[in-house]
């Protein structure tokens, strides 16, 4: 019997045992194992963010870099997701604030308010701003409110009476760049850009005290020289209400950025990418992984036909040539002018320079001043400023008297220096040439000869004359161009103006309505070298995927329009133009092959301190070689004086394109993937 109460009382005390071990592994197991996994996972933070596609790359025609990307991090607010009362706000705002300033990062802080001490005063040179604050779109204050007044009004409207002077300034600063940059559903505000990556894991760590705080990565576009070509690179900025509506359907969001000018702007359906998703996760130990959910799709890249080299070079001989003649003939107004450069083969543009100039990388910091210069820094006067072309258009004039027969070789008229045909019109010349044949009278820029012989062709055979050379029409190059006018007796009925006799001799020398660009004035001397044939001027060699393996287009070499014209009259027209490259100026004697040019000079009445100013135009087009033509080049320059100013600007380019047998100044070899 005790036997049995012994065994039971055994199995009891083992039963027991088992099952306090049974609990114990399970606890075990439970704190080891699955609590483990929870705290694990409450250790390590993730969160997605949108990858802006990288934007296309922009090469000159060799493959050297002139607009490339850098990736930045950017510490955006969403909508959606950003607390709706000014208290969670505010403390949100001011501890990212604080954050910034001890980490020594800026932030976007665009009020034109400042702190001094315990009082206020309007940021100087903000006037535009301060007008934005005061405005209906803002606190609907009068226009003569003061600094007091509007401070007042931003506390009232974002409680922040409790907050000291300084605080609560800067805490301001963000509604009002919210408010004014259109914070809404579609588009998220950008509170600072470029901030560093550890920085940014801080703020993400601490997501449960920043909602709607969240990080945007992004590229913004670095050029390699922002002196280089500015005018035709462009710029891009962030997409306006009006262009969003234009892109939208193109899957673009109100907080894109597009290009605005240049061949950022007409090339931006190839240089836009496709956003992607990133995953990113940090533990608790501050180790951070990152990994793509979405690949983006980069932008693809754009080849120009612009030579860098020939380009600075274009720009320097500008420049230098502007700054010789004001040295020479100081004017009251800084000079103007334009280049444009052309392989004559192809009319594709080696070089396009527009002075005054300015600095794209720059462009932000400067955009206020830029905008508001009155010499127009910002204006591309190679594609847009159409200007009176005076001489220069005598060799169109020359080939139409020679082909229509009112000309020959014989042809001999006597310029005494006045034109004496018409009684109640008596034009001069700018000399007394005596007996001028073609030639000669291309060489001395003779009126005389230029006046009989439109006089004798007519109006409308001198216009059919300069389209066939393109002048008053678009050249189709891929950046906006002005159209340019060609003097008509339908212009000038279109503006009440009656048509006279004068105006048709007057338009032989380059005068009157006439006003072409300097794009069209070098593709017009493309066409003389190339003896008729026009070719479609072009800007952009070729499109290529980021990676340069596939091509997306190719620029096909495309002739506008052919003159047959007769070998002999061009050997006329060519020789005229010979003499003035080669005895006419000095300038071209050390550029190693021989140069064609025409000059001109036009008289212009400019605004100047309020004054109307009589001033003069210089011109100059040209090519070479003279046998085998290569490049052909135009000048203008605004109130050059005179075209013979504007040759050693051409004189330069032409000595270095044939000085360098490889074309660029460095030993930089041409990317054999743009093939």
């Amino acid at each position: 019997m005790a036997s049995k109460t012994a065994k039971k009382r055994n199995a009891v005390v083992i039963g027991l045992f088992f099952i306090l071990f049974f609990g114990f592994a399970v606890n075990l197991f439970r704190i080891q194992i699955i609590d483990s996994k929870y705290e694990s996972e409450a250790s390590v933070s993730s969160f997605t963010v949108t990858v802006e596609a990288v934007r296309g790359e922009i090469l000159d025609r060799n493959g050297y870099p002139l607009v490339t990307n850098r990736q930045v991090n950017k510490i955006v607010f969403n909508y959606d997701s950003f607390p709706r009362d000014n208290e969670s706000r505010n403390r949100i705002i001011s501890q990212l604030i604080a954050l910034f300033d001890k980490n020594n990062t800026e932030w976007n802080d665009n009020l034109p308010i400042e702190v001094k001490g315990d009082s206020l005063s309007f940021t100087e040179g903000k006037e535009n701003e301060v007008s934005y604050l005061k405005s209906e779109a803002f606190l609907d204050l009068n226009y003569y409110a003061t600094v007091e007044n509007c401070y007042k009004a931003l506390s009232d409207r974002y409680s922040l009476e409790a907050m000291s002077l300084s605080e609560g300034r800067d805490v301001a600063s963000v509604y009002y760049s919210m408010v004014k940059n259109g914070f809404n559903t579609g588009r998220n505000y950008v509170f600072a850009s470029d901030v560093s990556n550890e920085l940014v894991s801080v703020i993400m760590e601490k997501s449960d005290i920043f909602p709607g705080v969240n990080l945007q990565i992004s590229s913004e576009r670095e050029y390699t020289d922002g002196t280089v070509a500015p005018h035709v690179l462009g710029m891009v900025g962030p997409i306006s209400e009006g262009e969003y509506e234009a892109y939208k359907e193109s899957g673009y969001t109100i907080n894109d950025v597009v290009g605005k000018s240049g061949i950022e702007l007409t090339l931006e359906n190839q240089l836009r990418g496709t956003n992607g998703v990133k995953k990113i996760t940090v533990d608790s130990r501050g180790n951070r992984k990152e990994e793509y959910t979405v690949e983006p799709v980069n932008g693809n890249t754009v080849i120009l036909t612009i030579d860098y080299d020939v380009q600075k070079v274009a720009q320097k001989a500008l420049a230098d040539g502007i700054a010789r003649i004001e040295e020479k003939n100081p004017s009251p107004s800084h000079l103007a002018g334009a280049v444009v450069v052309m392989d004559t083969r192809t009319n594709e543009c080696l070089a396009i320079a527009s002075y005054p100039t300015y600095d794209n990388s720059t462009y932000a910091e400067n955009a206020t001043e830029l905008n508001t210069d009155a010499a127009t820094p910002l204006w591309n006067r190679a594609l847009r400023s159409t200007y009176t072309p005076g001489s220069t258009i005598k060799p169109a004039v020359a080939i139409a008297g020679l082909e229509e027969g009112v000309l020959t070789a014989d042809t001999r008229v006597t310029c005494a220096g006045i034109y004496k045909y018409y009684e109640d019109y008596q034009p001069g010349c700018i000399d007394t040439h005596g007996r001028q044949n073609v030639v000669n009278a291309l060489f001395n820029s003779c009126n005389i000869f230029f006046y009989e012989t439109s006089r004798l062709l007519g109006i409308d055979k001198l216009n059919s004359y300069f389209k066939m050379f393109g002048l008053g029409e678009k050249t189709g190059i891929e950046l906006v161009e002005s159209t340019g006018t060609v003097d008509s007796v339908e212009l000038r009925e279109s503006k009440g103006e009656l048509w006279t006799p004068g105006l048709t001799i007057q338009a032989g020398i380059g005068h009157g309505d006439n006003q072409f660009t300097p794009l069209q004035l070098c593709s017009y001397a493309s066409t003389i070298a190339n003896k008729g044939i026009r070719y479609k001027a072009s800007l952009v060699k070729s499109v290529k995927s980021s990676d340069l393996s596939l091509t997306v287009s190719q620029n096909q070499t495309q002739i506008l329009s052919q003159a047959d014209f007769s070998e002999e009259n061009w050997a006329l027209v060519h020789e005229g133009m010979l003499k003035v490259g080669t005895e006419g100026y000095a300038d071209f004697t050390d550029v190693p092959e021989k140069v064609a040019a025409k000059t001109g000079t036009t008289t212009v009445e400019k605004r100047v301190n309020g004054k109307m100013r009589e001033t003069y135009n210089g011109f100059i087009i040209t090519f070479a070689p003279y046998e085998n033509p290569e490049i052909a080049i135009s000048v203008v320059v605004e109130g050059a004086g005179s075209g013979v100013s504007t040759a050693p600007i051409a004189s330069d380019i032409m000595e270095y394109y044939f000085s360098v047998s490889d074309k660029a100044e460095t030993d930089r070899q041409e990317n054999t993937l743009l093939k």
